[in-house]
């Protein structure tokens, strides 16, 4: 079993981010999350923390290409769509995607 900050440190910089969550008390936490899936225009990270969750970050078609809308996903059906999107082959409904080798280490370390 692979630590997560050793995993972090050989991970490409454009395959992780890290995501800020105020909680009840107004405090702010940060956890690492992994590029799990990518199409054309969404990306898929899942998060580091004991409690993974799904979070997107979706291309603003306003011609602005670095702009960026963040969103959890509470929806298991909607990281399905997105994962299928990416497709396992590249290639799926027309939409070229790719499904990173990030997540063969999330499933290899629970």
């Amino acid at each position: 079993m692979i630590d997560p900050e050793t995993f972090l440190l050989h991970t490409p910089d454009a395959e992780k981010t890290v995501v800020y969550v105020h909680t009840p008390d107004g405090d702010i936490e940060q956890y690492a999350a992994l590029l799990v899936a990518q199409t054309r225009r969404r990306k898929l990270f899942i998060t580091l923390e004991a409690r993974r969750r799904y979070l997107t970050h979706t291309l603003v078609d306003d011609g602005q290409p670095d702009e960026v809308e963040q969103e959890f996903l509470d929806d298991y059906a909607e990281v399905e769509d997105l994962m299928e999107d990416a497709g396992l082959d590249g290639i799926h409904d027309g939409e070229q995607g790719i499904v990173y080798h990030n997540l063969l280490y999330l499933l290899m370390n629970p």
